[in-house]
């Protein structure tokens, strides 16, 4: 029987694998064992596995300098799929977007739908409509404005999914790993991945709804910083003399004043290199208001790097698949042995 250190070490190094022939679609073992550094033959004990259960396929055989021709191998991006729910404010209303994803981050189905009162259960239709579109799902992310840790909703907009009941429903129900994002942390991880100016590691996204208050997602030395509790980001408690409910989104003057201070405040504590604004009331002359109040405030000592962005619903998706991905099943077969607790 192997021991726990033993089966994590094969865990370990098939992730290795796994994440290299992703990348490269298709490969020899001489080639992803020069990728990885592990030796030949770990790599075929690997690759065995993998075919036998079908996340890898075998493929044509390939010259080789001079040598016997080698066996190519082909990454199966379909052998498991993951769902993606994640909702946002889209016409001052709560629209909630589903996306069924492959291995590649390639999604296979999309839909959408509007919804008035959320509730525990509100998710289903949605979720049994996109299981019906693939051969099974390994993992559900859910995208949603508010925190949890340790399976409990600590903080949520929509109120009724708060406690320990909405995790572990969802759990059970589908017998899949659950995990929760925060959505403009899934907004900031998408946005900083696959549109921040390269070499940057401190970026911070703000979320401003209008129905609810503003959240931040921040992302330090090139993670995503959810803090103790996971409570970094919550910014609407902020004491700088803004009521974000009442704010008048219409005017100029008064948004970009608000907005201005609570750059400033997030300024002085985190300093990023850019600030991304994320709100459906933005007009692209706001940036140099803002920011003209954000360094008056900070008496020009700092210099504020803000964009405007209309692609929430883009960066947020693709956040989460990104999240999903790192999270996908596999990671969990040793916590389902009992050899290792995995915490998202």
């Amino acid at each position: 029987m192997l021991s726990g250190n033993t089966l994590l070490m094969k865990e370990v190094n098939k992730d290795l694998v796994r994440e290299q022939l992703k990348t490269l679609r298709k490969a020899t073992k001489q080639d992803l064992s020069q990728k990885t550094g592990l030796s030949v033959v770990t790599v075929n004990s690997i690759l065995t596995d993998m075919v036998k259960h079908g996340e890898v396929q075998e493929g044509e055989m390939i010259p080789s300098n001079g040598g016997r021709p080698s066996l190519l191998y082909h990454y199966n991006v379909n052998y498991s799929y993951g769902i993606v729910i994640y909702g946002h404010q889209k016409e001052n209303q709560n629209c909630i977007h589903l996306a069924v994803v492959n291995l590649a981050g390639e999604s296979v189905y999309k839909e959408e739908a509007f919804m008035e009162d959320i509730q525990l259960e509100s998710f289903e239709e949605l979720i049994d409509r996109g299981k019906e579109k693939v051969s099974h799902i390994s993992i559900i992310g859910f995208g949603l404005p508010g925190e949890e840790e340790d399976g409990v909703v600590t903080l949520n907009d929509y109120r009724n999914l708060t406690g320990d009941v909405f995790m572990k429903h969802y759990r059970e129900k589908y017998k899949v790993p659950v995990i929760f994002i925060n959505d403009i942390n899934g907004a900031v991880n998408g946005y900083y991945h696959y549109k921040a100016p390269g070499g940057m590691l401190n970026v911070a996204g703000i979320y401003f709804p209008r129905l609810y208050p503003p959240g931040a997602g921040l992302v330090l030395n090139g993670e995503v910083y959810t803090g103790n509790k996971s409570f970094a980001g919550e910014i609407a408690g902020l004491p700088i003399g803004v009521d974000w409910i009442k704010l008048d989104y219409d005017n100029r003057t008064e948004i970009r004043e608000a907005i201005g201070r609570l750059v400033a405040a997030l300024a002085c504590v985190i300093a990023p290199e850019q600030i991304v604004l994320y709100g459906d009331f933005f007009q692209e002359d706001d940036v140099a208001g803002i920011k003209e109040v954000a360094e008056k405030l900070l008496f020009r000592k700092f210099d504020i790097y803000l964009v405007l962005s209309q692609n929430f619903e883009e960066d947020f998706e693709q956040g989460m698949i990104r999240f999903l991905l790192e999270h996908s099943v596999d990671k969990y077969i040793l916590s389902r042995k009992g050899i290792e607790t995995v915490m998202l």
